[in-house]
C-alpha cells in the first residue's frame, strides 16, 4: 500500500498529527533547509539482528556480528515519540519472526494508527505464525525469495531448507486469500551472478505461489564496510553498465499481468542528479535504540546519530550530526560508506 493510499484509506487514531506533520513534509520537503520542519512520516524498525540464516550478501554471515534483540520498552519509546508515523517497516538485518515480541510490535503500532509491514526470510512462517498474521493488521508483507531451484536458493541463503521456505509461503498465500486478507503480499528478489541465470524460473515460482508483486533489487550493497564492498561486488549484475537491464526488463514486459507485476527497485540506484533521500525522509532504527541514515548501512558501528535510550527522537532527527550528514547528500560530497549508491562512484 502507498503512502497515498494508507493517508485515505480510513480514519486511524492520532490522524490529525498525521495530517498536519504530512502537510508540512509535502510543503517543505523540496526547500534547501537541513534542519526539517516535519518528523519523517515512514520508519524502518529492526527488532533483532538474530537471524537462523547465513546469507552470503549479508553481514550477518560474518562472524564477528552480534545477535541482539530490541528491548520492547525501546521499541514502544519510538513509537509514542512518534506518533505521526504512517506506517513502519520491522526490517533490519535479522528475522523478524526470531524476536518473540513480533507480533506486539505490530499490535502496539497498530494502537497508534501506524500501519505495519515487514520483510521475512519465510522460514518460521508455521501454523502458529500464520495464523497470527492474518489476526493483525499488517499492510505489506515481503518473503526474500533468491532463487526457484533448491541448489540456487541454498547456495545463497545458506542454513535453508528450500522446499520448507516455499511450503510456508503457499500455506501463508493460501490463508490470506481463505481470510481475505487486505494485505499487499510481496515477493523480493536480491538478483546477482548466482541466481540470475534463473530469473524466469524464479518469475514463474512467485507467480505460481501467488505472490502480488515481486520486487527484483538490483544492487548489492557492502553495509558501508571495505570488506563486503569486495565481496559483493563480485557478485553485483551491474544492471545500469550492463545488457542485463535490457534482458531484464524484456523478461518484466512478457511475464507481468494485472494481477502479478514485476518491478525492478531503482530507488537506490542513485547519482549527483538523484541523490539520496534516507536521511531527509526514512530512518533506520537499530536493534540497540540507534538511529542510523538508511537500510543500506543498517550498522551503528559505520555511523548513527544518536541514542533513543538517552535522547527523544526528535532531538535526534535535527541535530548537528544528522544535518551535517544531509549537507553531504545535497552538495553531492558524499561520505566513503554512501558512494556505493551513486553510479559517479560504481
Amino acid at each position: 500500500m502507498r503512502m497515498r493510499e494508507i493517508l485515505i484509506s480510513r480514519p486511524r487514531k492520532f490522524w490529525f498529527k498525521k495530517v498536519y506533520n504530512a502537510l508540512k513534509y509535502f510543503l517543505t520537503r523540496k526547500n534547501v533547509n537541513l534542519n526539517l520542519k516535519y518528523l519523517p512520516l515512514t520508519m524502518d524498525i529492526e527488532p533483532t539482528t538474530g537471524c537462523n540464516f547465513r546469507c552470503t550478501m549479508c553481514q550477518v554471515s560474518d562472524p564477528d556480528f552480534k545477535a541482539f534483540n530490541m528491548d520492547f520498552e525501546v521499541y514502544k519509546k519510538v513509537i509514542d515519540e512518534n506518533k505521526q508515523l504512517i506506517k513502519i517497516k520491522l526490517q533490519g538485518m535479522g528475522e523478524p519472526f526470531v524476536h518473540k515480541n513480533l507480533f506486539d510490535m505490530i499490535s502496539y503500532a497498530n494502537k497508534n494508527g501506524i500501519s505495519v509491514e515487514f520483510v521475512t526470510n519465510g522460514s518460521l512462517l508455521d501454523d502458529k505464525n500464520i495464523q497470527k498474521i492474518v489476526s493483525h493488521d499488517i499492510s505489506r508483507i515481503s518473503v526474500s525469495i533468491d532463487g526457484a531451484t533448491k541448489e540456487t536458493f541454498e547456495s545463497i541463503r545458506k542454513r535453508s531448507n528450500f522446499n520448507k521456505v516455499i511450503s510456508n509461503v503457499k500455506e501463508l498465500s493460501k490463508k490470506i486469500k481463505e481470510n481475505k486478507f487486505s494485505t499487499d503480499f510481496d515477493s523480493m528478489c536480491l538478483l546477482q551472478k548466482k541466481n540470475i541465470h534463473e530469473i524466469d524460473k524464479i518469475i514463474d515460482l512467485c507467480k505460481d505461489i501467488g505472490f502480488h508483486t515481486l520486487y527484483f533489487q538490483v544492487q548489492l550493497t557492502g553495509w558501508g564496510k571495505e570488506e563486503w564492498e569486495k565481496i559483493n561486488k563480485e557478485q553485483d549484475v551491474n544492471y545500469d553498465n550492463s545488457d542485463i537491464k535490457e534482458v531484464i526488463q524484456k523478461v518484466i514486459k512478457e511475464k507481468s499481468t494485472k494481477n502479478f507485476k514485476i518491478v525492478v527497485l531503482e530507488e537506490n540506484l542513485l547519482s549527483f542528479n538523484k541523490k539520496c533521500s534516507y536521511p531527509f525522509e526514512n530512518p533506520y532504527i537499530s536493534s540497540t535504540g540507534k538511529v542510523i541514515p538508511c537500510c543500506m548501512i543498517a550498522d551503528e558501528k559505520v555511523i548513527e546519530f544518536g541514542s533513543i535510550k538517552k535522547n527523544s527522537f526528535s532531538q535526534i532527527w535535527n541535530s548537528p550530526e544528522y544535518q551535517n550528514f544531509r549537507k553531504s547528500i545535497n552538495d553531492n560530497n558524499l561520505k566513503e560508506f554512501c558512494k556505493n549508491c551513486y553510479k559517479e562512484f560504481r
